[in-house]
Parts: C-alpha cells; structure tokens; sequence
C-alpha cells in the first residue's frame, strides 16, 4: 500500500457519489488541485466529514490513485470560516470565487490560488469588512496572479495619475482612462493600490473606504465577467 500524502486543503467543491461517499475536488498547499473520493464520508457517523466542510481549513492524508482520482484517508479541522454565515451575499459571492478557481485552475496550478482562497475566507469572515472592499480586494488579487493585472500605476496612455483628473475604467485595457467629470479620481487608485499590496483587512481602516469601495467594485466584477 502506498504511504498517504500530508498536506493542508481547502475544498473547491463536494459532489455526491454512489450511497455514501463523495468526489471532493480539493486545492492544496503542497499538491496543486487534486481529486479525491472521499469514502462514507455522508453516514452519521464517518470520521472524515468533519475535515471536508466549504469554507474551511484542513489537514488531510490521500493516497495517490490512477487516473488523477486519489483516497482521502484523513481529515482534520483547522478552522471553520462561518462568522459570515448568516450573510447570504457574503455566501453567495464565496460560492462564486470558488467556482471560478474550480474552473481556471488545472492539477498543477500554482501555490499562489492556496493562498489567496485561504485570505478570501478570513476577508468573508471579518465582519469590519464590507462585501464592497473583499470584492475590491479580490478581483485586484485574481487578475495579479492569472496574468490579467489592472494597471493602477498608470493611466492607459502611459501618464501619472493627477490628483486634478478624474477617470474611467476601461474593461478591454484592464486599466483607467483621464475622462472629464469620469466616475473616479484619485482617491479610487489610492484604494486599489492599498488593496493590491497589502492584506484585505487593511482596507477597514481606510477613511471613506467603503464608499469608495461601493463606487469601484461594480466596474471590478465587470472586469472578471469580461476575462474569465
């Protein structure tokens, strides 16, 4: 029998199978995304259900299988994400950043995805955080890491960002455009600079944030119906 595989997981999606079991595609830490069964894991009284919950950290054990569909064999809770269980728009958006890594992501995707996922989960779980300033954050992370990245150093003709202009979100050029009476000015590219280079719970502290986030996360979320 082969030696079990110790990494941690974060489940991507759970998909019944036969009477008990579940197909569980999961990104890991150490592994890229695998595919695992997940055996009797919906009888009452399985010892691996606990470990395989949406929205949450594991440590699991699989056994390498052919095909590309592994065993789990071990799971144990780290850490439950559910503070914003009781915010449906919260969950709702969760559902759908995870769709997308489901879909964008193949078995060798990079350890980045861990990791971003992982910092979605404590911005959905910290109640100072509108849905606004993670959706900000989030799409400004996605586009970074798959190649797609919103120019917020520059303007889409290559000049500086003035404190005098104002501007518009230009979907197809990933970047911002000098517009006269634009939607945005300055203080939005300050907001996403911060969003870029520094952790979500960052953006509770910003003065104004949420209003400013109000005002930039629908041009963001056309942006990724746009590219993905």
């Amino acid at each position: 029998m082969k030696s079990p595989n110790n990494t941690q997981g974060l489940i991507l999606s759970r998909i019944n199978y036969g009477e008990s079991d579940r197909i569980l595609t999961v990104l890991t830490k150490d592994f890229g995304k695998i595919s695992l069964i997940a055996k009797g894991t919906r009888k009452e009284k399985s010892r691996l259900s606990g470990g395989i919950e949406l929205f949450s950290l594991s440590e699991i054990s699989f056994i390498e299988g052919k095909r590309g569909m592994g065993t789990l064999v071990g799971a144990r809770l780290v850490k439950q994400y559910s503070t914003f269980f009781n915010d449906l728009a919260k969950i709702e958006f969760g559902y759908s950043c995870l769709k997308l890594i489901n879909k964008y992501t193949t078995e060798d995707t990079d350890p980045e995805y861990f990791y971003i996922i992982r910092q979605l989960y404590e911005a959905l779980d910290d109640e100072k955080l509108t849905l606004s300033a993670i959706t900000v954050w989030w799409v400004l992370q996605l586009s970074n890491i798959t190649g797609h990245a919103i120019n917020v150093i520059s303007t889409t003709d290559g000049s500086e960002f003035s404190n005098n202009d104002s501007y518009s979100f230009e979907t197809e050029k990933a970047g911002f455009t000098s517009t006269p009476s634009g939607p945005l000015i300055a203080d939005h590219i300050k907001y996403l600079r911060l969003a870029l280079i520094k952790g979500p719970h960052m953006l509770a502290h910003v003065k104004s944030g949420s209003e400013i986030a109000d005002k930039l996360a629908p041009f963001l979320l056309s942006f990724v119906e746009y590219q993905f």
